[in-house]
């Protein structure tokens, strides 16, 4: 991939080690502390271990001496510590960037495969620019032009992440909805329809369309997305609430959301007779303009 190592993705590797090492030692995290004599509050150990905060290195050295780990095993997640310091591309948006979509841009920037199902939106990560602008400026009415124009740079750069030598291979499936909901104008969704149909062709790239005539399915109920990395990082899955996110991580839970994904994949068009639609639809709404 063309970026730099996602320093979220290195805070929460980090958190699962610590975690990891206290458990194999057998002690508690009351007992960590205890041990410790750092003045450590069992709410702060048990916030590094899920990456709700950053551990600073003179703690980790402390925690890691605790736990007796050899000079190498530390040296190495000392250096994951490091990587997790280091502010990510997306971080140059903090005017315009919620915590939470910032958490998920950087799961996105390292995951090698995404699988997305959207309901009533085309993917971000496959928007044109001006779908873009229209889907942020109808959802953000009170945002000044120069917010809105930011918003809309910040999705454009998160597309570098299709390109390079290791690009992200995405699964997108859209309910037929999200294609034909005249977003921006019919100009504007013609522009976008072709650019998903010219996406699809690429290699490592899937766009599937859920017709209206495939009924029920089983996530009617909400769109969402599964990240997954190489080893030794879990998949995630995101869902985005509106005003907030949700971040599902338990494995089970995790293993649910593919399984309903590939029951998608089932129901939906395929690839070809989806980009067939695509290219179809642009044409009957370059007709409209």
């Amino acid at each position: 991939m063309s970026v730099r190592p996602s320093p979220t993705v290195r805070s929460k590797r980090l958190a699962r080690e610590l975690r990891r090492l206290r458990e194999e030692a057998g002690q508690t995290i009351e007992q960590v502390c205890s041990r410790a004599g750092n003045g450590w509050s069992p709410s702060t150990l048990a916030r590094w271990e899920v990456g709700d905060r950053r551990i600073q290195p003179a703690d980790l050295k402390s925690l890691l001496g605790v736990y007796q780990v050899d000079d190498e095993t530390a040296e190495v997640l000392l250096n994951l510590s490091r990587e997790a310091r280091q502010r990510g591309w997306w971080q140059a948006y903090g005017d315009v960037l919620p915590s939470e979509y910032s958490t998920y841009i950087g799961l996105e920037t390292e995951a090698n495969v995404l699988l997305s199902y959207q309901q009533q939106l085309v993917a971000g990560i496959v928007q044109t620019e001006r779908y873009a602008r229209a889907v942020i400026r109808a959802a953000r009415p009170d945002d000044d032009a120069a917010s809105i124009e930011r918003r809309v740079e910040l999705r454009m750069d998160r597309q570098r992440v299709l390109a390079g030598d290791d690009p992200l291979r995405p699964w997108i499936i859209l309910d037929e909805g999200a294609v034909r909901r005249m977003v921006g104008g019919p100009d504007v969704m013609a522009e976008q329809l072709d650019w998903l149909a010219e996406v699809a062709d690429r290699p490592g790239i899937h766009v599937q369309v859920m017709p209206y005539s495939a009924g029920e399915h089983a996530a009617m109920a909400s769109s969402f997305v599964v990240l997954a990395f190489n080893d030794p990082d879990p998949d995630v899955v995101y869902i985005d609430a509106g005003t907030s996110a949700l971040f599902v991580e338990e494995p089970a839970e995790v293993g649910t959301y593919r399984l309903t994904f590939d029951h998608l994949r089932a129901s939906a068009l395929s690839p070809i007779e989806s980009t067939r639609l695509l290219r179809a639809l642009a044409k009957e709404m370059r007709k409209a303009v």
